[in-house]
């Protein structure tokens, strides 16, 4: 079966990106581009796989610089970091929401017990999707349009800090409805802001300093900033009433209670003298 969206991780040897590939069934492949010191780690369990030493965004700048095949096969691209813990039918339900609203640029929520940095970006349970003008670079998922658009900004500093500013005013002909933050599909950020390898490298002030020069050079100011805060709008979802509410614990009832009847009858059959 030919998947149409590929996820591309740069893993390190904590990663825990083996947890989104539990599940047979997904729409999606992944490709590991591992940092870590063992050769191959991830080899069995990835689509692609490849090892390299560097910062996540002038690495997948130039991975998908050097294979532009990718680009072609498939339709939308999630780079999440490596701590992100979610499940092979989240990431599946994210790739349709994102196709189902034509979504140039946008991001699955964070749940509200994550390590966050922005507000914004934590699940919103009233909605299923808010649009905005921020996708952190933490979990951006791209169409192939877009990535196009985007993709020569991934290698202008080593940090990527100041790419999700800048991103947006890139696709503003996209439309007001073309990013947002999926809230129906959160994942679970496991790790502390300022603790992963980004920061060992270059410590928060060189990142910052990436991020001045970035709006320097493309001409961003506070009003980026401030209109990053917040979302315009958004998807929401229909509240069930009562009797929906009864009828789905119902229905969840019906099934626990036929699983062990199946189950019982697994075991008598296996305990059933043969002839």
């Amino acid at each position: 079966m030919s998947r149409r969206n590929l996820v591309i991780v740069r893993a390190g040897d904590n990663s825990v990106h083996p947890g989104w590939l539990v599940d047979a069934e997904r729409n999606f492949d992944i490709y590991v581009s591992y940092f870590g010191n063992e050769e191959n780690r991830y080899a069995d369990s990835a689509d692609f796989h490849e090892n390299r030493k560097g910062m996540k965004w002038p690495v997948l700048g130039e991975l998908l610089q050097a294979q532009p095949e990718l680009l072609e096969r498939y339709a939308y691209f999630w780079f999440p970091d490596d701590d992100i813990i979610t499940d092979t039918a989240t990431i599946n339900r994210m790739f349709d929401f994102a196709a189902a609203y034509q979504l140039a640029l946008a991001q699955p929520a964070l749940t509200r017990n994550s390590y966050f940095s922005w507000p914004l970006l934590l699940q919103d349970p009233r909605y299923q999707l808010r649009y905005t003008r921020f996708v952190e670079v933490m979990v951006p998922v791209l169409d192939r349009a877009a990535l196009r658009t985007c993709l020569p900004t991934f290698t202008e500093n080593s940090s990527g800090w100041g790419l999700d500013f800048l991103w947006p005013t890139l696709l503003q002909s996209r439309g007001a409805q073309a990013i947002a933050i999926i809230d129906a599909t959160a994942v679970f950020h496991s790790r502390p802001i300022g603790g992963g390898e980004l920061y060992k490298a270059t410590g928060t002030s060189a990142a910052a300093q990436d991020r001045e020069a970035l709006f320097k050079k493309y001409g961003l100011d506070a009003g980026v900033l401030a209109d990053a805060r917040h979302a315009h709008g958004g998807v929401r979802y229909l509240r069930p009433g009562p009797l929906c509410g009864w009828l789905q614990a119902a229905v969840q009832a019906y099934r626990r209670w036929n699983y062990r009847r199946l189950s019982r009858r697994a075991l008598a059959h296996r305990q059933a003298p043969q002839d």
